[in-house]
């Protein structure tokens, strides 16, 4: 038996966590119809794809969305505020950006934000791509994959899209390039001098990219959203740590 799409367990461990109930008062700020919304979060009520319009810090914004796990996690960058945002920030790299909830939260707190996406996923970059059109002038989108190594690889693909993973085995595979953690850091620390904000988010594949990180690019990143538990063994020790739901947040404090 399940409730919406969440088992009796999942949704009881919603039940009881805090943050759910900050997000309550989010969805008053986000949506026009907070109610609502609020209810089909809950029983993963509503037809899909759909578009959906939010308030944001830079005006009204559109998303499209496909399933009430797209809806779910619209709800937790936007609702719930799992990833931290330093308070003054501009360039954005962001592995894993599925069809670009995360990138369009980052490019709908300021005007002057650049979000650098990586999503393999072909149908995912497809949906992207279409969401974050608006904003075409302050974004690079990438179809590739981010590890510790160049060259190619076999991208898993699950039926959402939403946990497609180089750590995926099964019999839905596309090939893509990979590209090394550490000439993307390169790159954009040589472009911008700092990398405000790095999310990693590679369905299993985080701890591996973390790991390859140089040691001389620490100093250049300010802050690091990740849903990998084990990163807290790898991310220096000069940047604080915090949690909301699955996702560790690490940030240096001004």
């Amino acid at each position: 038996m399940k409730i919406g799409k969440r088992s009796p367990r999942q949704f009881i461990k919603r039940l009881v966590d805090v943050n759910s109930y900050k997000s309550v008062r989010k969805f008053y700020q986000v949506y026009d119809n907070p109610t609502k919304y609020f209810i089909e979060e809950v029983f993963s009520l509503g037809t899909y794809p759909r578009q959906v319009k939010l308030k944001t810090p830079i005006g009204k914004s559109e998303v499209k969305l496909y399933s009430p796990a797209d809806f779910s996690t619209l709800n937790l960058v936007f609702c719930r505020c799992d990833y931290y945002v330093p308070p003054q920030f501009s360039t954005v790299i962001d592995i894993g950006s599925n069809i670009g909830l995360s990138a369009l939260y980052w490019l709908t707190r300021n005007p002057d934000s650049f979000v650098y996406c990586y999503e393999p996923s072909p149908i995912s970059k497809e949906r992207l791509v279409e969401n974050l059109q608006p904003f075409a002038d302050r974004l690079a989108i990438s179809g590739a994959a981010v590890s510790d190594f160049n060259g190619t690889a076999n991208l898993g693909i699950e039926d959402s899209g939403v946990y497609s993973s180089l750590n995926i085995i099964g019999d839905r595979t596309v090939e893509c390039q990979v590209i090394h953690i550490n000439d993307i850091l390169k790159a954009v620390i040589e472009k911008h001098g700092t990398v405000d904000i790095l999310k990693i988010d590679s369905e299993g594949h985080e701890l591996q990219t973390i790991t390859a990180i140089d040691p001389s690019y620490w100093q250049y990143i300010k802050c690091v959203n990740t849903d990998c538990k084990e990163a807290r063994d790898i991310i220096p020790k000069d940047f604080v740590v915090s949690s909301v739901g699955s996702a560790d947040r690490f940030y240096k404090e001004t």
